[in-house]
C-alpha cells in the first residue's frame, strides 16, 4: 500500500506546521486517526530543508520511534529505535543497518512562506 492509499493519510494541501516548529537536525511526528488505523508520519529538518516520511522502518514495518516515543538522530541521519537502521534525512535512504539499501516511504511536501503542507 502506498502512503496515500491509507484511509487516514492526509490529503494534498493539508497544512502541517511552520518549518521552524521542526527542530533543526530533528524530527516531528504526526498521527492521523487512532489505534491500528492510525497513519503515522514524520517531518525531518536540516537547515532550511524538510522532508516527510511514513513512520515505518522497512525492516520489520515498525515505527522508527524509540521505546519512550522519541527519535534518534545524528548529523542528518534518522535511526530506527528498534534495530539501529540509519536513514538519510534528504532522501530516506538506509545507509546502514538490517535494511541497508532500502528507503523510507517519502510523502511529498511543500513549503510556502515557511508553512509546510502535503503537496
Amino acid at each position: 500500500m502506498t502512503w496515500n492509499a491509507h484511509r487516514n493519510a492526509p490529503a494534498p494541501g493539508t497544512v502541517l506546521c511552520r518549518r521552524d516548529e521542526v527542530p533543526d537536525g530533528g524530527v516531528r511526528e504526526f498521527t492521523r486517526g487512532e489505534g491500528r488505523d492510525a497513519f503515522r508520519f514524520v517531518l525531518v529538518r536540516w537547515g532550511g530543508e524538510c522532508r516527510a516520511y511514513v513512520n515505518r522502518c522497512p525492516h520489520f514495518l515498525i515505527p522508527l520511534n524509540t521505546g519512550d516515543g522519541g527519535f534518534l538522530t545524528t548529523a542528518g541521519v534518522l535511526w530506527c529505535g528498534q534495530h539501529s537502521a540509519q536513514f538519510r534525512f534528504e532522501d530516506g535512504f538506509c545507509v546502514d543497518g538490517p535494511c541497508k539499501g532500502g528507503t523510507l516511504e517519502a510523502i511529498p511536501l511543500s513549503c510556502r512562506d515557511g508553512v509546510l503542507a502535503i503537496a
